[in-house]
């Protein structure tokens, strides 16, 4: 068949045509099952172009030069663009298949499924939102040490017998699990507290239990009851508050708790002019859920924290709030400390003795992403406490009274040091890590000075303490019956039942 022109339209019909020359056309040229397109120049597709959209096509772009598309182009198939090669799309381009690139330069907020193992190879991925993945390799990034708070899953306990804390209550600061406190003021309402390792969520080992045994139903405007830890400001400079580049607080925890409702946790700022900021998070069931609180950044100037050994910020979460701090608007921005809207909205979780709180996995951190929760190891944790509190207890990390094996010669050096006279010694002990500050001596009894096997069983007791953070030194009393010299003298535990431990808490 050769070429047909219809006279009235002035279109061409042909099955095939062979043309040595050039062919101007000024209509539009419309080609039907072509299977190649061989072009050296621009390609620019108004509607679309679909490559591999019938069954059995075999389909792949492979682009040398520029490729302009203003439509829609769907690709079942492979896009293969060499150097120097620009794809400008004005419309959209869908591949379902390989889309290879030696870059890619543009707005990555839509890409999905991208991951596999061949991205691990990528040399840089700069996103200016949030990524979020399901593992994490980082090379030379430092991916630890984000939590601020300090023993976030409870499992340090050096205060507890066997994790059991007793009842608390009554206007009082009760350390629990080490550096957590329990702040109790006017209610009448007592709490057992335990450390416990039979109710946590998954991946945890310990929870801090709050029992409530006697309940106060009718509470006076001054009623409280937090559960809160201290952050001293060597810890707190990466949230830059009271400066222009001031960033967000990202509170995270674990919580069981029996009483459903809404419960409110606060950030007390302590530097300069007091400060506070509060949310809720709302409890509707009875089993463990993570809870997530973004605090907003502090911008103001007066707030600034200090870079000292100093308490600079409180976290805080509520139990118990009488009207003179749950009223008001809750305060949800940053503002000068005030009683007014700190707890608003706040149950009471006191009234009733059936009420039981759990918590575990306490995580601050800077920013507005809540990352999973840095577990540190044992020894980590217990180094981190050791700045602000240590106990010495007979069979206890391997310590041995004179009792046990009835010899004070085999008896575990608590301080060791010289004799000064018939009743008196100064005696050290290194402190590592160092403390916050000089330590105060919190409990001492059963203590004995001796020598070699020989114990000097008089009343000892604490008469000088020479102490700075990294070094314990204590002038000890022996009430008389020493040589009058000045040999070495170790301090040991005369019974099972002795304790003695020093405190530098903020």
């Amino acid at each position: 068949m050769g070429v047909q022109i219809n006279g009235d339209t002035g279109n061409i019909s042909a099955t095939k045509a062979d043309y040595s020359g050039n062919v101007t056309i000024g209509g539009t040229l419309t080609y039907e099952d072509v299977t190649n397109i061989d072009s050296v120049g621009l390609i620019t597709a108004r509607e679309g172009i679909e490559v591999g959209a019938r069954p059995g096509v075999a389909a792949s772009i492979s682009v040398d030069g520029n490729m302009i598309v203003s439509g829609v182009t769907t690709i079942g198939g492979n896009i293969k663009v060499g150097t120097g090669v620009t794809l400008s799309p004005d419309g959209d381009i869908f591949a379902t298949g390989v889309c290879t690139a030696t870059s890619f330069a543009g707005d990555g907020s839509a890409l999905t499924g991208i991951g596999g193992t061949d991205f691990i190879h990528a040399e840089q991925v700069s996103v200016s939102g949030i990524v979020t993945a399901t593992a994490f390799v980082p090379t030379n990034q430092v991916f630890s040490e984000r939590n601020k708070l300090i023993n976030g899953k409870m499992q340090i306990c050096q205060r507890g017998t066997s994790g059991d804390l007793g009842t608390l209550g009554s206007s009082a600061t009760n350390y629990l699990t080490d550096h957590w406190v329990l702040y109790v003021q006017n209610t009448s309402a007592r709490f057992d507290v335990s450390q416990v390792t039979n109710e946590t969520p998954d991946g945890f080992g310990h929870s801090l239990k709050i029992d409530c045994s006697t309940a106060d139903t009718s509470l006076a405007s001054t009623d409280e009851v937090q559960l809160f830890q201290k952050v001293e400001g060597f810890e707190t400079q990466e949230f830059a508050k009271g400066t222009s580049g001031a960033k967000q607080y990202t509170l995270s925890f674990y919580v069981k708790v029996n009483k459903t409702g809404t419960y409110i946790v606060r950030l007390l700022g302590r530097d300069n002019t007091i400060s506070h900021v509060a949310a809720s998070y709302t409890v509707s069931d009875t089993n463990w859920n993570r809870y997530v609180i973004t605090f907003p950044a502090d911008t103001d100037s007066n707030r600034k924290d200090d870079a000292n050994n100093t308490e600079s910020l409180r976290v805080v979460w509520w139990l118990v709030a009488g009207s003179g701090v749950n009223s008001g608007t809750l305060q949800t921005t940053w503002s000068n400390s005030s009683d007014t809207g700190a707890a608003t909205g706040q149950v009471n979780f006191a009234d009733s003795t059936s009420n039981i709180f759990y918590i575990t996995g306490c995580q601050l951190e800077v920013g507005p992403v809540a990352t999973p929760f840095e577990h540190r190891k044992y020894t980590r944790d217990l180094h981190d406490c050791y700045r602000y509190y240590r106990r010495w207890k007979p069979g206890v990390d391997g310590i041995n009274s004179a009792a046990s094996p009835n010899s004070a010669f085999s008896a575990s050096t608590i301080l060791s040091g010289g004799g000064l006279d018939a009743d008196d010694a100064g005696l050290d002990r290194q402190l590592i890590p160092p403390m916050n500050h000089k330590p105060d001596v919190e409990t001492f009894s059963t203590l004995r000075l001796c020598v070699g096997d020989n114990m000097y069983d008089n009343g000892t007791t604490v008469q000088e303490n020479y102490s700075d953070p990294s070094m314990l030194r204590l002038h000890i009393d022996n009430e008389g019956g020493m040589n009058n010299d000045t040999y070495f003298k170790r301090l040991v535990f005369k019974l099972d039942s002795g304790d003695f431990a020093v405190e530098a808490e903020i």
